[in-house]
């Protein structure tokens, strides 16, 4: 039993390790299809950058989500270019990184430390709620680490060969002795692998902008504490480095020549410029809520996290704390045997572990604990390390002869990882994966509904939702229905309805959107046709599911509807409106509805409502479009509602009452140009006035 855990044997290390990766792909495989509950727009957005790929698409940097580097979504699309275009893809593809990243960092580990160290390493990383967490989203943040890893491990390879012999003399041997076996040339090409991965790192999320600093740090560090060390190690750096610049030198001219299309930086610049400013009080708010994420209070938010569990848990945190002071000591000149810097236990291998650690956690320390399941990704590996180097230190101290005391040591280290597997397990399939904050966040209930028209026969559908826009609602259902069906139409129920031109279709709505007041009659002619009740402790249901006759609805809306005709450019034709009341008193709500039958869909479209005072300036406005035009279908009916306030004080008289359609010209919308209406054929300006409004006493 002495030699329970002694996995210096190269047998019983390769099968504790064949364990160690079973269990791990079992945490991330298991119902992966269904937990998580549904698909957030994020992974939604990776999925279908991953489809216009394998379309064509060859961008090296994707604006889509706020800007996003690439390397995720090419993964994705080869994978589904073999595997179909389907939304466990998008995950397998994250599950794989992170087996990657558990190989990669074993590897190592098992250079820089012990076999023990690795195989501990391994299993926290195997069995730990944040890895497993990371590793079944479909988001760019988990290949960070996998590629960091390679990274280091080919980096550490190179170093170690340099410490045994003298590289110059290697490739003079290369270059006069063409004869040499291929693996003589295994030292430069260490380098140039190092380099290749680290350069690949800057492709996968932005926290990779400053983890590179960890080659150079360990170069001088290496020179303090051995002169020889510079000049040994001084050129495999330097052509990790060259490789790593040639590689990210077109990102960052692309990011150069395009300030705009990077907008997370911007978040991340914000707590450092109100220092600059002199305010320094968001930038330690959020440094302290960053350290307390270990194991004090963690990410906040549902979609990644329990609310504010921390990243380990109490003899986790212990341990790791632990490790980080075994760290610092042995860097400083600790005791421990040490056969180079570089070699087993060697002081480098401590310093990269610290050097990485605060490298990985540096946006946290600006951002804050907000978000830092994936803003911490370029750390997680090393987290777990310093919990095993903790581990291989008391092995160290306490093992005995005593037959009794290893088997202590044997049974505390596996309750220790199974413990945490089981705790996983429960706070991730259960506690996690069943709230009803998740299933929100997963838009589980859009998932049911888009499921459910997947089996209709009915090709024309409209669905309401709170998040319309192209990289939301719709880039779900794009991953979520099967290939080839007719995408629905997306609106805002809340404030538009969207019929199909067609003799039939299905209309949905959902808990969140349901259809307001103003706007029922225009839906008063369709069936319902069913009601999808979900789970009884669901936020958003239930879903209620409409039968349409696109010509009985707009028949029947003519009851009430005052015509007005008029064209907006080549966009939607204007029908009519109803508008609540022609009079009004200061203080009260104008509800106006207005009805139109689209055309063709430009982008970035809005819809205003002015209520226009004495001075031709607008009194009181509306400026919304619920329904986004860029999704729109040609001969859909299209019912907009505008509300808003006369305001106080405004003095008894007649006003005109205009709308008109504009498109945005900038993301922002600061730049905007308004579309001409057209009446019998004849410009009429770019706004049209419907009525006049009475302001009465």
């Amino acid at each position: 039993m002495r030699n329970f855990l002694d996995v210096e044997k190269r047998t019983g290390f390769w099968l504790w390790l064949l364990l160690i990766l079973l269990t791990a792909v079992v945490l991330r495989y298991y119902h992966l299809t269904t937990v998580p509950p549904g698909l957030t727009h994020d992974e939604a957005d990776h999925g279908i950058t991953a489809v216009a790929i394998l379309n064509g698409a060859r961008d090296i940097y994707f604006t889509i989500g706020h800007g996003r580097e690439p390397l995720f979504d090419y993964a994705t699309a080869g994978l589904m270019a073999l595997l179909g275009q389907k939304a466990w893809v998008l995950r397998g593809t994250a599950v794989l990184f992170s087996l990657l990243m558990i190989g990669a960092m074993t590897a190592w580990v098992r250079l820089a430390f012990n076999n023990r160290v690795a195989l501990l390493t391994a299993a926290g990383l195997a069995a730990g709620f944040w890895p497993v967490m990371t590793a079944r989203q479909g988001l760019r943040s988990i290949a960070l680490p996998a590629l960091f890893s390679l990274a280091l491990y080919f980096f550490w390879r190179g170093l170690q060969k340099l410490e045994i012999g003298d590289w110059r003399l290697e490739i003079g041997k290369l270059i006069t002795d063409h004869r040499l076996p291929i693996t003589a040339y295994r030292l430069p090409l260490t380098f140039l692998l190092a380099g290749l991965f680290l350069g690949l790192t800057f492709y996968t999320y932005i926290p990779a902008r400053g983890l590179w600093l960890l080659f150079p740090a360990l170069l001088l560090l290496g020179g303090v504490w051995d002169r020889r060390w510079l000049r040994r190690a001084g050129l495999g750096t330097a052509v990790t480095l060259l490789i790593a610049g040639i590689l990210a030198w077109p990102l960052f001219a692309y990011l150069r020549a395009n300030p705009g299309a990077e907008i997370r930086i911007d978040e991340l610049r914000a707590p450092l410029t109100a220092a600059l400013q002199g305010d320094f009080s968001l930038l330690w708010a959020n440094f302290k809520g960053g350290l307390a994420i270990f194991t004090f209070a963690g990410d906040t938010a549902w979609r990644y996290n329990i609310p504010e569990r921390p990243l380990l848990g109490p003899v986790m945190g212990v341990l790791f704390y632990l490790g980080i002071g075994l760290a610092v000591w042995q860097v400083a000149g600790g005791k421990w045997p040490v056969k180079g810097p570089v070699r087993e236990n060697g002081r480098l291998a401590y310093a990269a572990a610290l050097i990485w650690l605060v490298g990985g956690l540096a946006p946290v320390l600006i951002t804050g604990p907000e978000l830092s399941m994936t803003q911490g990704m370029g750390m997680q590996p090393v987290v777990y390390l310093l919990v095993a180097v903790a581990i291989d230190w008391l092995w160290l101290m306490v093992n005995s002869k005593w037959l009794m005391v290893n088997w202590l040591l044997a049974i505390g280290t596996l309750f220790l990882f199974g413990g945490t597997a089981v705790i996983t397990v429960r706070d991730y399939f259960v506690t996690w994966a069943d709230a009803p904050e998740v299933r929100v966040q997963y838009e589980s209930t859009m998932v049911a509904a888009l499921d459910y028209l997947a089996g209709q026969a009915v090709a024309d559908t409209a669905v309401s939702t709170i998040t319309p826009g192209e990289f939301h609602t719709p880039a779900v259902a794009a991953l979520t229905l099967p290939e080839g069906r007719v995408q629905p139409r997306w609106f805002d129920g809340r404030g538009s309805l969207i019929v199909p031109n067609a003799a039939e279709a299905l209309v949905v709505f959902s808990g969140f959107a349901p259809l307001p007041e103003p706007l029922q009659p225009y839906l008063a002619t369709a069936v319902l046709q069913d009601t999808l009740p979900l789970r009884p402790n669901d936020a958003d249901r239930p879903v209620w599911v409409y039968r349409v006759m696109a010509a009985e609805a707009v028949a029947d809306w003519q009851q009430w509807l005052t015509p007005k005709s008029a064209q907006f450019g080549e966009a939607a034709t204007l029908v009519g409106y109803d508008l609540s009341s022609d009079s009004l008193t200061a203080g009260e709500t104008v509800q106006l509805v207005t009805v139109w039958q689209v055309q063709s869909a430009p982008p970035d479209l809005r819809l205003f409502s002015h209520l226009v005072g004495l001075d031709g300036m607008p009194l009181a406005q509306a400026d919304r479009l619920d329904a986004p035009s860029g999704s729109w279908v040609a001969g859909d009916w299209l019912v907009q509602l505008h509300e808003f306030v006369v305001p106080d004080g405004t003095a008894i008289g007649q006003y005109p009452l205009a709308i008109g359609l504009y498109s945005c010209l900038d993301a922002a919308c600061s730049q905007t140009q308004r579309l001409t209406v057209w009446q019998d054929g004849t410009a009429v300006g770019d706004h049209l006035q419907l009525t006049e409004l009475r302001i009465v006493e």
